[in-house]
C-alpha cells in the first residue's frame, strides 16, 4: 500500500473521507448527551447553517490505537454508502487531536426509545 500502513491519512483513499476543516470552528454549543464503550455523542449546532447536529466524538489514541483507527475507517465508509429515506444522514467526519468527530443528523430519542415503544 502507498504511503505506509494500512489506513494512514497518506493514502489518498483514506484522506478522502475526512474533511479537512477545524471541527471546533464549524461547530458550537456542543452538550454531552450520550456515552459509551466508544466515545460520547454531543448535542451541537453548526455554525455555518444553525442545523443541529449530533456528534459522536471517536478517540483514535492509546491502547488498541490502530485497531481504534481501523474501525473509525470502517464505520465512516459505512456511512457514506447509507442512502435512505429512514436512516439519519451522515453529514461528514473531522479529525482534531487524535479523535474523529462523525457528524449526523440530530433525532429526539433513541434506539432504546424505538425498541421500548416510546
Amino acid at each position: 500500500m502507498a504511503g505506509g500502513r494500512a489506513g494512514s491519512l497518506k493514502d489518498p483513499d483514506v484522506a478522502e473521507l475526512f474533511f479537512k476543516d477545524d471541527p471546533e470552528k464549524l461547530f458550537s454549543d456542543l452538550r454531552e448527551i450520550g456515552h459509551g464503550s466508544f466515545g460520547a455523542v454531543y448535542f451541537a449546532r453548526d455554525v455555518r447553517n444553525s442545523e443541529v447536529v449530533a456528534i459522536k466524538k471517536m478517540s483514535y489514541s492509546g491502547k488498541q490505537s490502530n485497531e481504534k483507527w481501523q474501525d473509525i475507517i470502517k464505520e465512516v465508509r459505512f456511512l457514506q454508502k447509507l442512502r435512505h429515506p429512514n436512516t439519519i444522514q451522515y453529514r461528514g467526519c473531522y479529525l482534531r487531536e487524535h479523535t474523529a468527530w462523525l457528524v449526523m443528523e440530530y433525532c429526539l430519542g433513541s434506539a432504546s426509545d424505538l425498541l421500548e415503544g416510546k
